[in-house]
């Protein structure tokens, strides 16, 4: 790997998060925030939450910026916890983190649930 030598500043994981949020607005868009879908890691019988780390970094900056947000991380970590580890592990490729097709396919209709709940989103009415 070559180095450069150059500094490089890189920020927080929030910080980003709100510059998507402006940046999106600055071009018409209207953000929505989406916590990190939770991998095939469980412990006492239940998935492992990242509500304390980039779901709460999220959400903080969905708060911040005055953007929707949905907590994807605990609704599909509630679908996940009531589907038991053996079914949840089988939608998940070898490693813990990247799902099958199916795998994708709920955590999807669980986004659209999430936006559905979002009643003054405007993106609602297109949604069936």
């Amino acid at each position: 790997m070559e180095t450069t030598k150059r500094n490089q500043v890189v920020y927080s994981y929030g910080w980003y998060i709100r510059k998507y949020i402006r940046d999106a607005r600055l071009k018409g868009a209207v953000p929505v925030v989406v916590s990190p879908v939770p991998r095939d890691r469980w412990k006492d019988g239940k998935v492992e939450r990242n509500d304390n780390s980039y779901g709460k970094w999220a959400k903080e900056a969905a708060e911040m910026e005055g953007a929707f947000f949905i907590d994807v991380n605990k609704l599909v970590a509630d679908k996940y916890d009531a589907m038991g580890h053996d079914e949840v592990t089988k939608l998940f490729m070898a490693d813990h983190t990247h799902t099958k097709y199916q795998g994708a396919l709920l955590n999807a209709s669980i986004i659209m649930e999430g936006v559905r709940s979002l009643s003054q989103l405007g993106l609602n009415k297109y949604v069936k």
